[in-house]
């Protein structure tokens, strides 16, 4: 975090604080691979006078793939639903929003917290209660992200991946095949990394980074959700009856296209930072490795073609 930025924040924190911090930092370590951590924008706890608030600030290099004002004001509708941290006040201008610290005993999810039927169904009812709620400001669409991802791994910009033109290929037969039976739009959190689990005492739950929120078809939620909590098809058809509380064929098609373009969208951006981000100490272009691996296992295949056929 360079200086300027640590600046913003801490001046902030002490307009909001009435204190100068006394701890000002980082609660985890950033990371791109294996794990996609903190990537985004910086995450700060501040603490002053018995009072901790925490504070992240965007990055500018994410503004390909992130709208921070829209992102911001996802956050704050999540947290007037109960479903994130309460948003305390928001800076758009700066990408820059104070939140409530949720205290002690609670903890960043990892994949292990995908086991216990319970913190799926928390996972599940704050996804599906975001899909209740207000719209968001931002409408969204997979298809049009990774168009403009790949446009940017082009020949002038970053290495495209060797087989690029196959794997749009796909794209563009999963993006016919789903207009063929309609899409909806509710509002969505889009990122289904049980990083973004808040898993507290008794049950408690909150879901955090809102980075690609917007209005969404919702069986994108769930087909991100399924491709992250579980490892085979027999599983993740048990995940989406958990899901919708019955098991339809077609809507399972369309989920599981869904979670595998998450792979080739999140291996796009991966690859676009790696070109471009000044953070070089981060493994982005490791991270985009994996992605694309699992993105091309499961489309590049006749049971991708099978998917797209039985899709509804």
């Amino acid at each position: 975090m360079n200086d300027t930025r640590h600046e913003l924040v801490k001046e902030t924190a002490t307009r909001r604080l009435r204190a100068t911090p006394d701890r000002l930092e980082c609660p985890f370590t950033v990371l791109a691979s294996p794990g996609w951590r903190g990537i985004e924008a910086d995450l700060l706890v501040a603490e002053a006078g018995g009072r901790t608030e925490i504070y992240k600030h965007y990055h500018p290099d994410v503004a390909f793939y992130v709208d921070a004002a829209a992102a911001l004001d996802a956050a704050r509708i999540a947290g007037e639903l109960g479903v994130g941290p309460r948003v305390l006040e928001a800076w758009p201008e700066e990408g820059l929003m104070a939140m409530e610290h949720l205290g002690e005993g609670w903890r960043a999810g990892g994949l292990h917290d995908a086991s216990p039927a319970a913190t799926r169904h928390a996972a599940i009812a704050a996804k599906k209660t975001l899909h209740a709620g207000p719209r968001f400001a931002a409408d969204k669409d997979i298809f049009a992200e990774i168009r403009r991802f790949a446009a940017a791994c082009g020949p002038d910009n970053a290495a495209p991946p060797r087989h690029l033109a196959a794997w749009m290929g796909f794209v563009d037969r999963a993006e016919a095949a789903i207009a063929a039976v309609g899409r909806d739009s509710v509002p969505s959190h889009r990122d289904g990394s049980c990083a973004n689990w808040m898993i507290g005492a008794d049950g408690a739950f909150r879901l955090v980074d809102y980075d690609l929120s917007g209005n969404a078809d919702p069986f994108e939620d769930i087909g991100c959700h399924l491709m992250e909590a579980h490892d085979r098809e027999a599983e993740a058809r048990e995940g989406f009856e958990e899901w919708t509380g019955a098991f339809r064929e077609g809507e399972f098609q369309r989920a599981m296209v869904y979670g595998i373009l998450d792979d080739l969208r999140w291996g796009l951006i991966a690859t676009v930072l790696a070109r471009m981000s000044a953070r070089r100490s981060l493994e982005y272009a490791k991270y985009a490795s994996w992605r694309f691996m699992r993105f091309e296992d499961h489309s590049q295949s006749s049971v991708a073609a099978d998917r797209l056929r039985k899709l509804a």
